[in-house]
């Protein structure tokens, strides 16, 4: 009984390594790296196409906004490319093997239907993040705040966001969590910078040296200044001092540095006007015993 086991075995063996089966999987060997090759032919010839058409040309109008879409949304349609041709590519190799593709396409949907139902969080982040996508409501290289998080977008995927913090800490924030947020990249931004001055001081004195200082910024920073600067007068009355305001409309991602020259040069020429800057301070009334009654 194990004699023909034995011999059934080594026949198998020998049928297998036949040479007419071993010229057939030699053909079928040939075929599937003649579809992983046409494959990746395919998806770079893809890529290039889709790097071509989505990159703008530097003299275009809105150069910036355009190329800061083509940041975000080449990786994507790369990505998306690849899965397709792979998945075309593995369907076909799959078929050369004798399997049924019919099915395994069929059981792909049901799986697939099995996961929407079971995962919509993730479906929710997939919705979200196209109508991301489709709206250009972020872009890479945007600064965004997202709730307390504040950033830099590396990476705008249908799943979730990049956000690159200030301390270098990467987050990954998923698009459906991005309900709201706050884009420091569109449009214009406003450099605002208060400053209190003593009681004792002269308000009208204190707003005019304001004006004065914005206004010598502004003509020496022409490039980033859309609109002239603004003293806003007297914003409130403390407990020791009166607060005063100046906004200059700038471009985006440039308030941050105009807000912190013109308070450097706020600190320098108060203190060579001699406009005093207060600290918070109390009145103490001292009364002997026995007085005021």
């Amino acid at each position: 009984m194990f004699t023909q086991y034995i011999n059934s075995f080594w026949q198998a063996i020998l049928s297998f390594f036949s040479p007419e089966k071993l010229i057939l999987w030699w053909g079928k060997l040939i075929t599937i790296v003649i579809i992983l090759v046409v494959a990746k032919i395919v998806l770079s010839i893809i890529n290039k196409i889709i790097e071509k058409s989505l990159t703008p040309l530097k003299k275009s109008k809105n150069y910036q906004k355009k190329i800061s879409r083509a940041k975000t949304l080449i990786p994507l349609l790369q990505s998306v490319s690849r899965y397709v041709v792979y998945f075309i590519a593995i369907v076909m190799i799959l078929k050369e093997l004798g399997v049924d593709t019919t099915a395994v396409i069929a059981s792909a949907g049901v799986v697939g239907l099995a996961i929407g139902f079971g995962a919509q969080s993730l479906v929710k982040d997939i919705i979200s993040g196209a109508f991301l996508l489709f709206e250009g409501a972020i872009s890479v290289g945007d600064s965004i705040t997202v709730g307390e998080h504040s950033g830099a977008v590396e990476a705008v995927n249908l799943r979730n966001i990049h956000l690159r913090k200030f301390s270098g800490e990467l987050r990954v924030i998923p698009n459906g969590d991005v309900g709201s947020f706050g884009n420091f990249n569109r449009g214009y931004m406003r450099a605002v910078v208060e400053v209190g001055v003593a009681y004792e001081q002269d308000a009208e004195r204190g707003m005019k040296t304001l004006e004065e200082i914005a206004n010598k910024w502004a003509e020496e920073n022409k490039e980033i200044v859309l609109e002239p600067p603004v003293v806003q007068g007297i914003l409130s009355l403390g407990s020791s001092e009166v607060t005063l305001r100046v906004a200059v409309k700038v471009k985006p991602m440039t308030h941050w540095g105009a807000e912190r020259e013109l308070r450097r040069r706020i600190k320098e020429t108060f203190d060579q006007e001699g406009i005093e800057i207060p600290f918070p301070r109390q009145v103490v009334y001292l009364r002997k015993e026995g007085e005021g009654k």
